[in-house]
């Protein structure tokens, strides 16, 4: 997300819409407060200082955005990525598209899909590509901070080429903990998945689930939207190999930021590799009568770029 074109907007606009369940007369506290937090940031960012960013940031952050194939894990790292970026930053505007902030005990995950702009010298306003956005905030010692980034192309293209890191232990460490639990549901659910299961994610995600990937126009909220979506894409998995790579779970109480980057791959009959792609993941769990289940999902193409018309430009 830093560094590309970010814009500032008013917060009237920003919180204009509320969280599901409240009225745009009376927002939602959380939302304003969380809004409030993210504007601030960008419009130090505006004026060529990033490090507002690595203010409102967790020391646990962890942040991944289309132009890495690692992501950033700690503030240290974090502040060290945004240090380069200071004073080589300019833009004009923000439009933020359906805020919303559900909060699950001291966690809340800010979801949007954001799109830059600029005003050009003939009066009319570029748009950037739009981007889906998610940042999950903790409350910590009374203040919110963000713990998890994630951001994203709609509707992104794969690039012809890209090199992605691939750890190889000789004794690789088992997870343990809360780790190995989510896992163990995720890689259940993505073998159900793999095999032709569209809608598998869909038994393990709450009624009010959220989701992003490449392939929405927008942010799909609730399991009736993500069901349709998934059934859309019922035919078989073209896929016949899934392998996690690094995952790591960030826990808070009863809810928990599973992250990993994951690789698909194809196979031709002689067992020769036909094709890979490289993929981030999020998901946010909380805990239900001993269960874990989906409230937020994630998905991004490791290096997408923007689909071509995907700005446009409007008076």
């Amino acid at each position: 997300m830093k560094t590309r074109t970010m814009l500032s907007l008013g917060l009237a606009a920003v919180v204009a819409l509320a969280i599901a369940g409240e009225s745009a007369d009376d927002p939602d506290p959380v939302l304003q407060e969380l809004m409030r937090l993210e504007d601030g940031a960008m419009e130090r960012w505006r004026q060529g200082d990033p490090m507002g960013w690595a203010e409102i940031a967790a020391p646990e952050v962890t942040y991944v955005d289309p132009g890495l194939t690692r992501p950033i894990v700690g503030h240290e790292a974090y502040t060290q990525y945004l240090e380069p970026l200071k004073g080589k930053i300019s833009y004009g505007g923000s439009e933020y598209a359906r805020p919303k902030a559900p909060v699950y005990g001291d966690v809340a995950v800010l979801t949007y899909n954001y799109r830059g702009t600029t005003r050009k010298p003939d009066g009319t306003v570029e748009r950037y590509a739009p981007w889906n956005t998610t940042e999950v905030y903790a409350r910590l010692e009374g203040e919110w901070k963000i713990i998890h980034t994630h951001w994203s192309y709609l509707e992104a293209q794969l690039p012809d080429r890209i090199e992605v890191p691939v750890p190889v232990e000789a004794s690789p460490t088992a997870p343990a903990g809360v780790l190995a639990e989510l896992l163990a549901v995720e890689s259940a659910t993505m073998e159900r998945y793999r095999k032709g299961d569209a809608t598998a994610f869909c038994a393990i995600s709450v009624p009010a689930v959220t989701y992003f990937d490449p392939s929405t126009p927008r942010r799909l909220d609730g399991l009736v939207e993500l069901k349709e979506h998934m059934t859309r894409q019922a035919d078989p998995t073209r896929y016949h190999v899934v392998e996690i790579l690094e995952p790591r779970a960030q826990v808070h109480g009863e809810t928990a930021v599973l992250f990993y980057r994951f690789l698909v791959t194809t196979l031709r009959p002689d067992g020769s590799v036909a094709g890979r792609q490289a993929w981030n993941h999020t998901e946010v769990f909380i805990k239900k009568h001993g269960q874990w289940r989906i409230v937020h999902t994630h998905r991004s193409r490791i290096g997408g770029r923007p689909a071509p018309g995907s700005a446009s430009e409007a008076g």
